[in-house]
């Protein structure tokens, strides 16, 4: 039975808690860890439309980018329309799970997938307010399964360095060991000592991606008990953080792009500010409310930021600085990335779970 706790493990692959912006509030909000999560429903917003439509279809987790509690609650009481929505989702046994801020910020979530569907090139983090770490994992192989233990662990993100992917060291030894009783080893016997012929492998990864690395490592080594070796690395490591930028595959004027971008993210009532006709190279993104990064877009070089929740004084100053804006909308830039996180979902629980984005 795939449980609560099965996905939000999952989930915390797909986004490390620790990438999140501090105080802000993610993770299970509602339920319980050890209950069965056959149905999952995804949304971008916990909103009663959302929550009556999830449960309606038998949820029996919902996972959303925006919190339902974002401050402590202090009564359950009727009228409070975030203390009814979470008795709501009690009651119905089901359970709620966040991923806000640290799904803004991982590569390939929120702001990555926005930017390249606002077809940007050469993608960068606008901002470095999170830094991943680089590690060493080194694990000990026997020969026959080293390929497919170092291909396992290429293909969770182990082995990046630059532009270059599945890179690894590997040098031959003599491995010893003895299986205690009740062992079950893959070569030997209980109480023989052995020695065996190993490769040590070698491979480079990031923090974000350390524990599918081990996942995937562990479930493709032969042996009962892997030895493995993690060493932190003073190597600069990615930066991370909102919001993207990047270059336009072609260049096109500030209308065009406009016009580009509100087909793609679907928005009805868009707002542009600046001159249509001026030329647009360079673009910053950033999925929800990212007005207040505007600087860091000037710094970035770009010609226009797309983002929502645009103010009234940081358009001016934006303006006035030299920068073009397209307000594109909170939940329209933010959708893209909770549309692909449910479809990532049921692929990768296809046969345990039923998964289906709602809104």
């Amino acid at each position: 039975m795939l449980t609560v706790g099965d996905v939000i493990r999952h989930l915390e692959k797909i986004a490390p808690p620790w990438m999140a912006e501090p105080n802000d509030t993610i993770g299970l909000q509602i339920g319980d860890r050890s209950s069965s999560a056959a149905t999952i429903c995804v949304a971008v917003d916990p909103s009663d439309r959302v929550v009556d439509k999830a449960l309606s279809r038998g949820a029996q987790l919902i996972v959303t980018h925006h919190p339902l509690i974002r401050n402590p609650l202090k009564a359950l009481v009727k009228g409070d329309p975030i203390a009814e929505r979470a008795v709501k989702i009690a009651q119905a046994n089901s359970a709620l799970y966040v991923m806000h801020t640290n799904y803004d910020s991982v590569p390939g979530g929120v702001s990555d997938i926005l930017a390249r569907k606002l077809k940007l090139t050469n993608i960068q983090p606008l901002t470095d307010t999170r830094s991943d770490e680089y590690c060493k994992v080194v694990v000990f192989v026997p020969g026959e399964a080293l390929t497919g233990v170092r291909d396992a662990m290429a293909q969770a993100g182990a082995g990046r360095i630059g532009e270059y992917s599945y890179c690894s060291f590997r040098t031959q030894g003599i491995g010893s060991f003895i299986p205690e009783a009740g062992a079950q080893p893959y070569i030997g016997s209980a109480g023989r000592l052995e020695e065996v012929d190993e490769w040590r492998l070698e491979m480079l990864c990031t923090r974000s991606v350390l524990p599918q690395v081990l996942a995937a490592m562990r479930d493709n080594h032969p042996y009962e008990e892997p030895a493995y070796d993690i060493y932190p690395l003073a190597n600069e490591a990615p930066k991370l953080g909102l919001g993207r930028v990047g270059d336009l595959e072609c260049e096109m004027c500030l209308g065009e792009y406009a016009d580009f971008v509100q087909r793609e993210l679907q928005v009805r009532f868009p707002r542009l500010f600046g001159d249509p006709g001026r030329p647009v190279k360079r673009a910053a993104v950033c999925g929800g409310n990212g007005s207040s990064l505007y600087k860091e877009a000037l710094s970035a070089s770009a010609d226009v930021y797309v983002t929502g929740d645009w103010r009234y004084h940081d358009i001016q100053n934006a303006l006035a600085m030299g920068l073009s804006i397209i307000d594109a909308g909170h939940f329209e830039t933010e959708k893209p990335a909770v549309v692909a996180l449910a479809e990532r979902l049921a692929k990768d629980f296809a046969g345990s779970a039923e998964v289906e984005y709602v809104e």
